[in-house]
């Protein structure tokens, strides 16, 4: 089989460690399609299109490609040019993505289809004066935590409205919802199966830090904020939770038609109730990201989860 695996090269902006990160799951994934007997080509994805050709050519193509130029709002041009073309493609669909994307969106989706999700806003303009706080300001259409960081939780009037000011130089649209205390939670899915549920230990986060996952946490290797966030997996709960987390994660999955593979972002506050806070459609497939610890927690090693996905 001609397998073709699709990256983004980067952008001007992108730090070597940045590269790095990329060409680091290429290249895994690479090695794993050519020990299966595959012909593999890895194809930088750029503006000029020539990476549609060899794309064409081949039998799949791996959908390794976060965005374009290291902007996350062309990942699902990317994946609508290949579903216009006929090509087989790894991961979710263009609409998926896009509506997952726009957090608004989703949330809307989201709260039509029952699913309990925090009290939100767009802020544009002035922001109601019954709305909860804690809030948490992120950006509306961003993903992998961009924006996010330990002055993303507000706890009063003031602080909001600085908040969304400063975010709105930085983003063109900025999402205001209600911060849930409590327990975090992910659930992953390979095509139809559940993966064992991972919670996220907050324990050893720095004294004055909010247990959220920043984009330090996320992308800064062994910055306090990366070391006071510890994925555990599986999660150590009982099984009567589990089973209504895996309910609900499935129906948020349905809800945005989930395919592929993606994980859905749960909380459970402090009164026992789980509340959805993000669906995550390709999310990230290192070897030490959060789905492959959680296909290993299956029974499934990296060779394994990259098999079904591109099955």
């Amino acid at each position: 089989m001609r397998v073709v695996l699709l990256y983004d090269p980067g952008a001007d902006d992108w730090t070597a460690q940045d590269i790095r990160g990329v060409l680091k799951a290429v290249g895994e994934v690479g090695q794993i399609f050519s020990a299966l007997g595959h012909a593999v080509r890895k194809v930088p994805v750029r503006h000029d299109m020539r990476w549609l050709q060899t794309a064409r050519a081949a039998d799949l193509a791996f959908n390794l490609c976060e965005g374009v130029h290291g902007r996350s709002e062309w990942e699902e041009h990317v994946v609508a040019t290949l579903e216009f073309a006929g090509v087989p493609v790894t991961g979710a669909g263009v609409w998926t993505l896009g509506a997952c994307r726009r957090k608004a969106t989703a949330n809307a989706i989201l709260a039509q289809a029952g699913l309990p999700i925090p009290r939100w806003t767009l802020a544009q303009g002035k922001i109601e004066d019954d709305f909860p706080l804690p809030a948490i300001v992120k950006p509306a259409a961003e993903d992998a935590s961009a924006g996010i960081d330990r002055g993303s939780v507000v706890t009063d009037r003031k602080a909001l409205r600085a908040r969304v000011a400063s975010m709105t130089e930085q983003f063109e649209e900025v999402v205001v919802q209600e911060y849930i205390a409590g327990r975090e939670f992910n659930v992953g899915f390979v095509g139809d199966r559940v993966l064992p549920i991972a919670e996220i230990d907050f324990a050893g986060m720095p004294p004055g830090n909010w247990p959220i996952l920043t984009y330090a946490a996320k992308w800064d290797a062994g910055s306090a904020e990366d070391l006071g966030s510890v994925p555990v997996c599986p999660a150590s709960i009982p099984q009567k939770l589990a089973d209504r987390l895996a309910k609900i994660a499935e129906a948020a999955w349905r809800a945005m038609q989930g395919k592929g593979y993606g994980r859905v972002d749960l909380r459970v506050d402090e009164q026992g109730r789980p509340w959805v806070l993000d669906v995550n459609p390709n999310p990230d497939l290192n070897d030490d990201a959060g789905l492959s610890r959680m296909a290993r927690a299956a029974g499934w090693d990296y060779r394994e989860l990259v098999r079904r996905i591109a099955e």
